[in-house]
């Protein structure tokens, strides 16, 4: 009996302690839930912000609702102390994109549900946001005109150009007519370089395409260096006959003739008759 009386006390002594502790971080905590603008137009952003203070550092989550409000992107958190004082902050962006931002009186009342925050281990605090007033941005008034009243200038903007088109035209014409006269001047000078270099160069006799033979068939098998000797003996023949002879001779000579026979004939040859 003693022991359970004692047991009943220590619970009851611990429950005042925690409920002590409970209700010291809850007297420690502060929260405020603001909005940028009261006042808005529909479709128009708004900055809602819910700033939690601490005199202590604690595990804190946010719990909003910003409905009927769309949020524009995710929430910023941003954390920071001075003086023992811990400071989170909440950042949501959204804009009033429903329906029921709707009202048909031009203005409609917006009450978001209040935002709760709970801190570790069993705290928790609910802040009220103020009303947002969401204005329609077109009137009856307006929209039961024929030519609704506009904000800004609808007339169409003069056109401009950097370059006057006309003036343009004419610049792009005289460039085409300089091109095709260069076109014209470039092809005449190069017909005329092409009939220059025919007239340069001299065309080969045949007494010198014989020479250039009988050279390359230094260097070749018998049957070519015969046949090299025999068409230089035909073309020597009215110029050259003593050359011719010696040629014919050496073409079908026995043994064969040698390319040192036939380079030697031909140096003669260049020498004597081709004034090489």
């Amino acid at each position: 009996m003693v022991t359970l009386r004692r047991l009943g006390i220590v619970l009851a002594l611990a429950g005042v302690l925690l409920g002590t502790s409970t209700n010291a971080i809850a007297a420690s905590v502060r929260v405020t839930a603001v909005l940028d603008q009261d006042t808005v137009e529909f479709g128009d952003p708004v900055t809602a912000t819910v700033t939690v203070f601490l005199d202590r550092d604690s595990d804190v989550s946010v719990l909003e609702d910003l409905a009927p409000l769309t949020q524009l992107g995710p929430t910023q958190v941003t954390k920071a102390t001075r003086g023992g004082l811990h400071t989170i902050t909440y950042t949501t962006r959204a804009s009033c994109l429903d329906q029921r931002c709707i009202s048909t009186a031009g203005s409609k009342r917006i009450a978001l549900r209040p935002v709760v925050v709970q801190i570790a281990p069993n705290t928790k605090r609910t802040e009220i946001w103020p009303v947002l007033n969401v204005r329609a941005r077109v009137s009856r008034e307006d929209t039961a005109r024929a030519r609704p009243p506009m904000r800004h200038d609808t007339s169409t903007p003069a056109v401009t150009y950097r370059l006057e088109p006309a003036g343009l035209a004419r610049g792009l014409d005289g460039a085409a007519v300089i091109f095709a006269a260069a076109g014209l001047l470039l092809a005449g000078w190069a017909a005329a370089a092409v009939r220059r270099r025919r007239r340069v160069v001299s065309p080969i006799s045949g007494l010198e395409r014989a020479l250039a033979l009988a050279r390359e068939a230094e260097r070749r098998p018998t049957p070519d260096r015969r046949r090299a000797l025999g068409l230089l003996a035909r073309l020597l023949g009215a110029r050259d006959p003593r050359l011719a002879g010696e040629a014919d001779d050496l073409a079908w000579s026995a043994p064969a003739p040698t390319s040192d026979a036939l380079a030697e004939l031909v140096t003669q040859v260049e020498r004597e008759v081709n004034g090489a």
